[in-house]
């Protein structure tokens, strides 16, 4: 078959889209000239702040009017909207911010675990969520933000279903610097051609897709370079939320029956022709605009780019359907968090920032200057990008949860999982030989009987 035929071809754009998965567009571009790397930071633990000196009146952190924002988000921004962000947060906060950026993630990585227990720490720092930031979280490096969060961030339009991923023991230990949510955007141009509605319920997506087949079009386009778990992700969820987050805890094993259903609804959908081949983005967008795809899942600023930058489609967007109307729909998310250094001497001042940096006016440079968005104050003049912020901040119809990639509680049987299912994909396993090794994985990282 064609698809087992491109496996080899395929294997290796997939590999780097499984591994670009873990920070999608929030990924470092080139490093912007002139931004410095952090040197001279101390090694964890030591010359670490008097929190004694750090206190204000009532035992508030105290302000130094400064504060480092050290991120790998920035270094491909031009330097003029980097002062445009700057300025804006700091006519708000009253505090000076410098952005350093970095070109690539281990530098940072490194200059951040060098320095992030000592007083020379950042006040404010991008970082990863999931185990990342638990690790963090546990070595008491970052700041409780609950407050803040309760205060300054909710009120000013963020959903406080994502700070559940940033949450630990009950509180709240970093803050959004780009929420990405994802829906299925469709081509509605065929969809009218050939009669068809949105889908509300799981039957109806499999009969969409279907005629669509039948139609000799391809129904949901496959992103190469998105991770190759997107699929089981979406598929879990649609039969039970709940059961997609017991798996990524590890309270389910993969060989559990209601799992393996799962696998084989996808086998089943996949032998039908109800997806496509990966391509590279570019190629998928032109495709889904010429009507040769239908649909694709994707993230909002992918939809932003279908529907500014390719012609030929007018574009809608939906969440996928459950199997059951008892089952409330998903909108998966990633989340790009921002931490508060909790031993830096501008702890302070990093406080300030952040109790400002989600106010509309803010949040609306942000967005002009990097396309993304927290805030639904935010008029977003993008149809795509707009719905899909609609439906997360609407929790009594659609359920809000991480993707796999950070939501998974175990690195080494993630990594054993997204390569099984980029196998799967390209036809080189079938559905029960990839969750068998994915299962092999697991047993030897936690022991047989770890769900039983």
């Amino acid at each position: 078959m064609k698809r087992k035929a491109l496996t080899v071809l395929l294997a290796a754009a997939l590999a780097a889209g499984s591994l670009a998965g873990c920070t999608g567009s929030n990924s470092a571009p080139e490093k912007q000239a002139g931004s410095t790397e952090s040197t001279g930071t101390q090694a964890a633990g030591t010359q670490e702040a008097s929190s004694e000196a750090q206190k204000g009146e009532n035992g508030t952190p105290a302000s130094t009017g400064k504060v480092e924002f050290w991120n790998d988000k920035l270094s491909g921004t031009e330097q003029v909207d980097l002062d445009k962000l700057a300025q804006s947060a700091s006519e708000a906060s009253g505090i000076d911010i410098e952005f350093i950026s970095y070109t690539d993630v281990p530098s940072m990585r490194t200059a951040v675990e060098q320095s992030v227990n000592s007083s020379d720490a950042p006040g404010l720092f991008t970082w990863w969520s999931g185990v990342n930031l638990k690790n963090l979280v546990e070595a008491g490096a970052v700041e409780d933000l609950t407050e803040v969060w309760e205060e300054y961030i909710i009120p000013n339009g963020v959903s406080k279903d994502v700070a559940d991923s940033l949450t630990f023991d009950g509180k709240i230990y970093a803050a959004p610097y780009s929420i990405i949510y994802n829906a299925i955007v469709y081509n509605k141009d065929l969809f009218d051609k050939y009669d068809l509605k949105e889908p509300e319920t799981f039957e109806e997506f499999e009969n969409v897709c279907q005629t669509l087949v039948d139609h000799g079009i391809a129904p949901m386009g496959v992103d190469a370079t998105a991770g190759s778990y997107k699929w089981f992700q979406c598929l879990l969820a649609a039969y039970d939320p709940q059961l997609y987050l017991d798996l990524c805890a590890n309270k389910v094993k993969y060989t559990d029956n209601r799992v393996v259903e799962v696998m084989n609804k996808w086998e089943e959908m996949q032998n039908k022709g109800f997806f496509s081949i990966p391509m590279d983005p570019k190629d998928l967008h032109k495709s889904e605009a010429s009507g040769e795809i239908a649909m694709q899942e994707t993230s909002d600023y992918e939809g932003v780019n279908l529907t500014d930058n390719f012609g030929g489609g007018n574009f809608d967007t939906f969440v996928m359907p459950t199997v059951s109307p008892d089952i409330k729909k998903t909108v998966f998310f990633e989340i790009a968090p921002i931490c508060v250094a909790k031993n830096s001497a501008d702890k302070g001042s990093a406080l300030e920032v952040l109790k400002v940096w989600y106010g509309r006016e803010h949040q609306t440079v942000f967005n002009e200057v990097t396309g993304f968005n927290c805030s639904s104050n935010v008029e977003i003049s993008n149809n795509c990008a707009k719905e899909m912020s609609q439906y997360a901040m609407n929790p009594d119809e659609y359920n809000l949860m991480l993707r796999y990639y950070e939501n998974a509680a175990d690195l080494d049987i993630r990594n054993a999982a997204t390569d099984q299912f980029m196998k799967f994909q390209l036809g080189g396993a079938t559905a029960q030989e990839a969750l068998n090794t994915i299962q092999a994985k697991a047993d030897e990282v936690l022991g047989e009987g770890y769900a039983d």
